[in-house]
Formats: C-alpha cells, structure tokens, sequence
C-alpha cells in the first residue's frame, strides 16, 4: 500500500493523517501528542483500541488523581464501575475529544460506519470538535464496493458476535439484510470529506488491528 499517497489524500480532504509502523508508536502518537492538553474524552467501541494499548492506557489516565488527568467516558469503563453507561454517552458527545477506530475506509478517503444506536457515529459527525480514528491496514480498501462488502460480510458478523450475537448477520456469518429487532446495522453514515470547523487526526497503522 503507498502509504504516502493515503497520507496526502487525508491532507487534501482537510484531515490530519499520520503514518506509524506498528501499535507501540501509534499509541505514543495518540497519547503523547494527540491527546496534549486533552482533559476529558469520548470513546467508542474499538477493537482496535484495545489491540494496540490504547485503551489500557486511556484507563491509567482516567484513573490519575493530578491535575494531568484525561477522564474517560466509555460504556465499558461505566458499567465495569456500577454507574449508568447512558451518562457516558452523553457526556461524551461533549468532551474535549472523541477516539475510535472506523469500521472501513477507502484509499480515496471515504470513511464507511455502521451503529446500532448512533453513538459513535454521532459523536464523530456532530460531537467533540477533536476526534481521532485509529486505523489498521486490514481496515483500507481501494474501493467504496469492496469496503461495503467487508462491513456487511466480515465486520458485521465478527461485530455482533462480540455482542448479543442475536443479529441474523451473526448466526449466518455473512448479511442476509433482515429486518428484525436484533438488527445491529440500523446507521450507516460515509464520511468523505472533513467537517468544518473540526479536526480529524487520522492514525494509519501498518498491522491489522479490529475486524
């Protein structure tokens, strides 16, 4: 993959795109300088967090008692705490910034989500004016068609798995577009151009990370 040829097209669509070996200096990148002056972040469902340290280290800074502290609202970290997740959630959609992976991006730029409820794609389109995607190679497609067939095939199943794995997607491995209840792709937002009026840091990481 031209990595370089990604990073300049993130530039040219008004995102800030970073390019990093491996996991440990992704999560340097993401801690050290990224999240500088950071006192309060949002955070969305990621394996990708979690499989590169991100989210170890997200928890050791919520849990500092100093001024340099970076609270945490993640449904995770609330309910492992007995407290409402439903609180994390609003909260943060207005914290100083918002970290998550993205569930597919193309070489041209375009990011492809999918929720079940829209937090997370809230958060990115209309939340924290800071939002950082975290991104492993297994995660870039050349094409919208290809990326679209991953989500619905690969990502979807994998995801709901790690969930109730109650959606069709699950039982089948692969989309059989239902229509139930137990739906868990029921947002789709593409994002292909930066929003105004805020800042997109985009981690490009040559391991695969999530699903």
């Amino acid at each position: 993959m031209d990595y370089e040829k990604l990073i300049a097209t993130l530039s040219r669509k008004g995102y800030h795109g970073y390019f990093c070996k491996d996991s440990a200096a992704a999560k340097k990148l993401v801690m050290e300088e990224l999240l500088a002056g950071v006192r309060s972040i949002g955070k969305g469902g990621s394996a990708s967090l979690r499989e590169c340290g991100i989210w170890d280290a997200l928890l050791e800074q919520d849990a500092r008692t100093d001024d340099e502290r970076i609270e945490l609202f993640s449904t995770t970290l609330y309910n492992s705490q007995g407290k409402d997740p439903q609180i994390a959630l609003e909260k943060g959609m207005t914290a100083d910034a918002y970290i998550c992976s993205t569930n597919a991006m193309t070489e041209g730029g375009t990011f492809i989500n999918i929720d079940g409820v829209g937090n997370r794609v809230g958060a990115m389109i209309y939340g924290p004016k800071k939002v950082i995607l975290v991104v492993g190679k297994n995660k870039i497609f050349p094409d919208y068609e290809t990326a679209w067939d991953h989500l619905k095939n690969v990502t979807c199943p994998k995801h709901s798995l790690h969930g109730s794995g109650k959606s069709a997607c699950a039982k089948a491995g692969r989309c059989v577009d239902c229509d139930n209840d137990n739906r868990m792709c029921c947002i789709t937002s593409i994002l292909d151009r930066a929003l105004p009026d805020r800042e997109y840091h985009i981690v490009i990481v040559d391991e695969e990370l999530g699903y």
